[in-house]
């Protein structure tokens, strides 16, 4: 069992202990009968769930005896049904300030909500006071001291904090789950999967698809599918090379087992259909796939059927480019509990996963390894406060650069569901910075156009309202003209974009004329005429959604590139 598992336990243990062995008078803390009637209706409705009706009772009974420590625990257990922890603090303190010896054991659960709300002392003081008690069950007291060791851990966190300012993304984040796969250097874009509703009336369910955002400057677009033709898809990884995709899938028809690993390959200018790794999947659950920069290492999550948790595996490849068996990365880095989100670095030897079962913060949180010199993985470290908190966060990847990192977690303040935030990683948890050469402009174009139907020029800039071409496009003319240089025997189509702003007929001949003004910059160049058409979309295709602030808009107003007979 995992620690969050084994610290929550005593929030239930306690009223387990009101419900099951508290069946008469005699064992109640109150001599009223209206008190323990009203209780034992409390105690119902709180087994039915009617958690409304269950406070009215409870509170009729503490009117009744206000010292009835049976209800005081009652009412601290509603209060973390309906997740108002102060008001549950209060009503355990009541019960110690009754009776400490009424139920000693309620110690656990309330040193929990001590050191939710960071009053670490509070929590490890009556800690110890409980495991100082003589005739306590020795499984309790195990837990005390588990928890006592967490708290204590907890305290050093936040005692020491790491350098950490995360931001939100912005408009890729929605009321849904966002979780990051992986940042693509070549392209500057982010493969996450995205957990939401689907648009059945009747029945809806949880759906799950792969997205896309590219970065233009400082903006994310607005994401697309990753595959047109592919649903119900999650945890996608793109080879560096750009030709491999590994992604997971549940129940399909060549499936071996609950959830496989699959991979798409890019050959003769088309990608291939799913192709399952039987060499790695099993009849049971795998899912999660991070290939290593080189493309010799596949990490990935595979769930243990008897005890329903996941460990972290790697498979290797073969000289002859196979896929082998995967083996366990071993106890440096799997617990007992569950692992996930592997994301191993460029750098080939820094592993980054979430843990709910290793020393933390709760929930969730990050932890890194790093392989030493005999290919061995160290003792796991954790990433610290407040980049980890009491809720969850997962799915961390960093870029080659070794600071930039991106992460999905749960915060109040963000947009509802889980969300991806960009921050740089603190100095003490930085992989090797790596090298990578990223394409240039007209190779990024050259690939791109093998690859998709269009891409966005870039570097190329208008004003609002604007079909005149700003002075700091010269540079991202220039890229344009070298492709069509390197590439004499493609012709192109270059359609025009706009903002929302202004009616839709005149979008689309302000459209028409940015197109036209990159057409005549080329032209000029001495790119023949012949080979460039062009075209005024108006604002049908945005980039971004119009209703947010003007420096979003600027993403709209663009030029994109097709490939044309």
């Amino acid at each position: 069992m995992n620690h969050l598992a084994k610290i929550l336990k005593p929030l239930m243990m306690t009223i387990l202990f009101v419900v099951t062995n508290c069946i008469c008078a005699q064992s109640y803390h109150s001599s009223s009968k209206k008190a323990i009637k009203h209780f034992e209706k409390s105690r119902q409705e709180f087994l039915n769930e009617n958690y409304e009706s269950a406070m009215s009772s409870v509170n009729k009974a503490l009117r009744c005896d206000d010292k009835f420590t049976d209800a005081y625990l009652l009412k601290a257990e509603l209060y973390l049904e309906l997740k108002e922890d102060s008001l549950a603090i209060e009503s355990y303190e009541n019960v110690f300030k009754i009776d400490s010896m009424s139920f000693p054991k309620s110690s656990i659960a309330l040193a929990k909500l001590y050191s939710k709300g960071f009053q670490f002392d509070k929590a490890i003081d009556l800690l110890n006071w409980y495991l100082a008690l003589d005739n306590q069950r020795e499984s309790l007291r195990k837990l005390a001291e588990q928890q006592l060791s967490v708290i204590s851990f907890q305290k050093s966190l936040v005692e020491n904090p790491v350098d950490y300012n995360p931001e939100n993304i912005g408009g890729v984040n929605t009321l849904a789950d966002e979780y990051v796969n992986q940042y693509y250097v070549n392209e500057d874009k982010i493969i996450f999967t995205k957990r939401y509703k689907s648009d059945l009336e009747e029945n809806p369910y949880l759906e799950e698809n792969v997205f896309v955002t590219m970065k233009y400057d400082s903006l994310w677009s607005l994401p697309e599918l990753l595959f047109d033709n592919l649903n119900d898809i999650g945890a996608a990884n793109i080879s560096a090379d750009g030709d491999e995709i590994y992604f997971s899938a549940s129940g399909w028809e060549n499936g071996l087992g609950s959830c496989d690993i699959y991979y798409v390959i890019f050959k003769n200018g088309r990608w291939s259909n799913p192709i399952n790794l039987k060499s790695v999947n099993t009849s049971g659950w795998e899912s999660q796939p991070c290939v290593s920069h080189d493309g010799k290492e596949l990490y990935f999550v595979r769930r243990n059927k008897k005890t329903g948790t996941s460990d972290i595996y790697v498979s290797k490849r073969s000289d002859e480019g196979k896929w082998q068996s995967a083996d366990c990365l071993g106890p440096n880095v799997n617990t007992e509990g569950n692992e996930m989100a592997p994301f191993i670095h460029y750098d080939g030897r820094t592993l980054y996963f979430s843990s709910d079962t290793r020393l933390g913060m709760g929930g969730y949180d990050l932890f890194m390894s790093q392989r030493d010199d005999n290919g061995e993985w160290k003792e796991s470290v954790n990433l610290g406060y407040p980049l980890n908190t009491y809720g969850d966060e997962i799915n961390l990847v960093v870029l080659n650069d070794a600071s930039k990192a991106y992460m999905s977690a749960l915060r109040k303040e963000g947009n509802g569901g889980y969300d991806i935030y960009e921050f740089d990683l603190d100095e003490n948890f930085r992989p090797r910075y790596v090298e990578v050469e990223k394409p240039s402009v007209e190779e990024y174009y050259a690939d791109a156009l093998e690859r998709h139907n269009s891409v966005v020029l870039k570097n190329i800039y208008f004003d609002f309202d604007s079909a005149d071409l700003r002075e700091d496009s010269e540079g991202g003319i220039s890229a344009v003209y070298d492709f069509l240089r390197l590439n004499p025997d493609k012709n192109i189509l270059l359609e025009g974009h706009t903002d929302d702003v202004g009616s839709e007929e005149y979008n689309l001949l302000l459209s028409k004329k940015r197109a036209e003004s990159v057409k005549s910059a080329l032209i000029n160049k001495g790119v023949s005429a012949d080979r460039i058409k062009t075209k005024g979309c108006g604002s049908s295709q945005p980039l971004s959604t119009n209703n947010f602030a003007d420096e979003l808009k600027t993403l709209n107003r663009r030029v994109s590139m097709s490939l044309i007979d």
